[in-house]
């Protein structure tokens, strides 16, 4: 696969992607954050067919539906110099299998891992109980082993719950 870089003077930089099916789409990045997806005419990679403007925020939350990725985020200025116990904070992405249901159903994706704390719109819950619904833009704070921080934070980002 091949994408394309070309700087727009005035605008930003535009960027195109051949598809294996022959395709042209290309995200246009404004210089103020916007984002413009574009699909090209067939066969005229001049001509767009049709756009989609994203805000910066709507382009985040886009990118990560099309990249989701397993982040392990160490809360180090809370571990203690132990090696068994690490303090992370784990987000649930946009496209987890997690968003909407209960915190009892990640947890038991993994051994060894508590949930202290959940972060959502800068509120904290403390303890939550197992019957908490996750949402995504959440960040879970878990203390545990680390295979069982990162057998959570897989799940949070796969979609075989």
């Amino acid at each position: 696969m091949q994408i394309e870089r070309v700087p727009l003077p005035g605008i930003g930089v535009g960027y195109t992607l051949h598809t294996g099916e022959g395709q042209v789409i290309g995200v246009v990045c404004h210089r103020g954050g916007r984002r413009d997806i574009v699909v090209y005419a067939p066969g005229d990679p001049d001509t767009v067919e049709r756009s989609v403007t994203l805000s910066p925020a709507e382009a985040q939350e886009m990118a990560e539906l099309l990249h989701p990725i397993a982040t392990i985020d160490h809360v180090t200025h809370l571990e203690r110099n132990r090696e068994a116990i690490s303090v992370a904070e784990l987000p649930v992405p946009a496209a987890s299998p997690y968003d909407g249901r209960p915190l009892a159903e990640a947890v038991a994706r993994a051994r060894g891992v508590s949930v202290i704390a959940v972060v959502r719109d800068g509120r904290t819950v403390s303890a939550p109980g197992l019957d908490h619904v996750l949402a995504h833009g959440d960040v879970l704070i878990v203390a545990g082993d680390q295979p069982g921080i990162g057998e959570l934070s897989n799940a949070l980002v796969h979609t075989d719950p």
